[in-house]
């Protein structure tokens, strides 16, 4: 009796441990640096509010209080670095981790969950960085916790849905797709006699206090307590990612069309299609916990697909890979709880393999191969009659293959290690000549460089090429970081401006590369 009680604690004991030492090592080895977007804002923001030089204004992200109080208190006691800021994202994913795992007692379901919440390459990207998306997965599972043991511990969990959504609200606005939650499993309780009263009023009141804290700040601050809204509806602007300003057709396929082929395209049609099974479980028997992530997941799919980026007038949300990281968790259970499902049933196994197979055609007309591989060895897995212990053996170096070759892609594409020492070399290498640099990397100088260095202004973004040659200088730097081929491509107009302006009155007379750093000393004729 002892040795059973031994081994299941083992087993119990194993399965966390292993996930979370994943994600550690993950965070520790698959640091490929910053972005050079947002989470340089995120990162700065951080930084100034625990040194208390922060200020709320008209910029939406200066309200996104989540986004960059934790992350900067994470360099507040470890040191400013981009790095250590990322520590949030991880506590963050482990949290969502542990929470679910809490939730499943079959140690079979375990291993299928912790399968897929480790292996999406999105959210594993994300690990490393600072951006809201990632606190946000950890908000969106505390909220369904919440709701989820509602029947057991109806105060507790009335408060944790509470904190969930509050905490999710003011890291991003994405949360709102969660919002009608409460309120739905209230009016489903309510017919089904199963109506929890301290559950609602402990939600409802800590909420309706949460809210009028939140908006008495900004009416007492900016005279406004919709402030934040407004702000938001000022923050639109038209781009290559805007739908409203394209006409009705553009907004047409991005509601019917664009969604799915997102999915697909992205990686995550898999995790979408092995969800189903779940789903309708969760629907058809509307088993406790099972059910609550079931609608949980159609409040943010369907929001995702329908939300609209600003009040004043309709224009669908840009469905951004990044954003799309809190449906993983929710799916990864639903797989779970799905897997026996699919696995007893042929009918099942014919519906996943058609889904996969028109993710699969996409991919050929893309000419995507990964994601043809990727459809095509998940339909082989399916039908194939593998002995209990092995199909999961199978989807698991199915599963980790992409995720761990994605992080290898990353190194190799962004080198970001070798940029960095290129470019402190060159600093420490001029003295008072100014340094022509990408427009990203110049963005983000206060994160690449030191005090001292940002003082001296040395790096110059190559856009102002033509305010820097107006001083007539002797002789100019440029280091071109070739990483923009990859993540900016646009700013290959601003260097053949930029060389078109050199020529006549600059002439080459070094140029040498380091890895993907190209380094140009050019002298005035």
């Amino acid at each position: 009796m002892s040795q059973i009680s031994v081994r299941h604690f083992t087993q119990e004991q194993w399965i966390p441990i292993t996930g979370v030492l994943f994600l550690f090592l993950f965070w520790v080895l698959g640091y490929d640096g910053i972005t050079f977007s947002d989470d340089v804002y995120y990162i700065l923001a951080g930084r100034d509010f625990w040194n208390g030089e922060m200020e709320v204004n008209s910029y939406h992200f200066s309200s996104r209080w989540g986004a960059y109080i934790p992350a900067g208190l994470m360099g507040l006691i470890f040191g400013f670095d981009a790095r250590w800021f990322s520590l949030i994202s991880l506590l963050a994913y482990v949290g969502s981790y542990l929470l679910i795992l809490k939730l499943i007692t079959d140690p079979k379901e375990k291993i299928i969950f912790s399968l897929w919440f480790l292996t999406q390459v999105y959210l594993l990207h994300f690990l490393t960085k600072v951006y809201p998306d990632s606190l946000l997965v950890f908000c969106v599972v505390l909220a369904v916790f919440g709701a989820s043991i509602r029947r057991t511990y109806p105060v507790g969990g009335g408060k944790l849905l509470m904190v969930g959504l509050t905490l999710g609200f003011i890291t991003k606005e994405t949360i709102v797709l969660l919002f009608p939650l409460p309120l739905i499993l209230m009016w489903i309780d309510w017919k089904s006699n199963k109506f929890q009263k301290s559950f609602y009023l402990t939600f409802f009141i800590f909420s309706t206090l949460a809210g009028l804290l939140y908006l008495g700040y900004f009416w007492a601050k900016f005279g406004d307590p919709l402030y934040r809204i407004t702000s938001i509806n000022a923050g639109h602007y038209v781009s290559e990612f805007t739908y409203a300003d394209k006409g009705w057709t553009s907004i047409l396929k991005r509601i019917t069309i664009t969604p799915i082929l997102t999915f697909i395209e992205r990686a995550y049609w898999p995790w979408l299609v092995f969800a189903i099974p779940g789903l309708y479980r969760g629907l058809k028997k509307k088993e406790d916990v099972i059910f609550e992530f079931s609608i949980a997941f159609l409040c943010l799919l369907i929001g995702f697909w329908f939300m609209t980026s600003t009040l004043e007038f309709y224009n669908p949300i840009y469905l951004n890979p990044r954003h799309l990281i809190i449906l993983v968790p929710i799916m990864a259970f639903l797989i779970a709880k799905g897997w026996k499902t699919w696995n007893e049933s042929k009918n099942w196994k014919w519906i996943l393999t058609i889904l996969l197979g028109l993710g699969a055609i996409y991919s050929i007309i893309i000419m995507d191969k990964k994601m043809i591989g990727f459809s095509v060895a998940f339909i082989y897995l399916i039908w194939s009659n593998f002995k209990r212990n092995h199909q999961l053996k199978y989807f698991a170096i199915l599963l980790f293959i992409p995720a761990i070759a994605s992080a290898v892609y990353q190194f190799q594409t962004k080198q970001y290690s070798s940029f960095t020492h290129s470019l402190e070399s060159e600093l420490e290498e001029v003295e008072d000549s100014p340094i022509l640099v990408n427009n990203f990397v110049y963005f983000s100088k206060e994160l690449l460089l030191n005090d001292v260095q940002n003082q001296n202004n040395l790096l110059i973004p190559i856009e102002k090429a033509d305010s820097i040659l107006q001083t007539h200088p002797e002789k100019l730097r440029v280091l071109i970081y070739n990483y923009y081929q990859h993540a900016y491509p646009q700013e290959q107009e601003d260097i053949e401006k930029m060389e078109g302006l050199f020529k006549g009155k600059y002439e080459l007379v070094e140029e040498r590369e380091e890895g993907l750093v190209e380094i140009r000393e050019f002298r005035k004729k």
